[in-house]
């Protein structure tokens, strides 16, 4: 059974958010978006809601102690409240690093909701990730006030699911460590969405 698509302005608001995930209030744009607080880097995670879907959550996927390793420093998992749900990893330590994780179902692909996005700041490569049908990163430095902070938001792609992690670290900072520990995050985040595909699979063709 095909899943209704979102529109083309829903799918910028849900999934393809920007460096401090502020797409909600700046239009989509990537660029110049958010103060740069933590708590722009930490939405709630998302989905379209169909009924279809299959259920997920991306924090099934993390392994946190893996991402902590990668790091050098600890962080924990938020899932936010039975009434509001959230995927966030946060720091132990006074200003590390803050992941916030969302996702959406489209069936239109990546590579379709890229071309509706104007990125103006930021170096944009496409990651090799395996399992995922696409895959790109977004890295920023963003300067406030003298108050240095870097911000990258990773995309990622596997069949009709679309999830983003978005990474925001408060200087003094490790950008490669920051890297590689987005690029892990997004690795578990293909891994866990591959089982999750697998797993609804294989309940159709038992229910059929």
């Amino acid at each position: 059974m095909s899943r209704p698509s979102p529109t083309r302005p829903t799918l910028i608001r849900r999934a393809v958010l920007p460096l401090c995930a502020a797409v909600l209030a700046c239009s989509g744009a990537l660029a110049a978006c958010g103060d740069g607080s933590p708590e722009d880097a930490t939405a709630t995670a998302s989905s379209s809601g169909q009924a279809s879907e299959p259920a997920y959550d991306p924090c099934d996927s993390l392994d946190v102690a893996a991402v902590s390793k990668t790091l050098g420093q600890r962080v924990t998992m938020n899932r936010g409240t039975k009434k509001v749900s959230r995927c966030a990893l946060l720091p132990v330590a006074e200003n590390g690093p803050t992941f916030g994780l969302n996702y959406t179902w489209f069936a239109g692909g990546l590579d379709a909701a890229w071309k509706t996005m104007n990125i103006k700041a930021g170096t944009v490569t496409k990651p090799a990730v395996a399992g995922a049908d696409s895959a790109r990163l977004v890295v920023q430095r963003i300067d406030k006030k003298k108050r240095h902070s870097y911000a990258i938001t990773g995309f990622i792609q596997n069949g009709e699911l679309i999830q983003d992690v978005n990474l925001l670290a408060p200087a003094p900072y490790d950008a490669a460590k920051l890297r590689r520990a987005t690029l892990l995050i997004m690795a578990q985040l293909s891994a866990g969405a591959s089982a999750v595909s697998a797993s609804a699979s294989a309940s159709a063709s038992a229910s059929g």
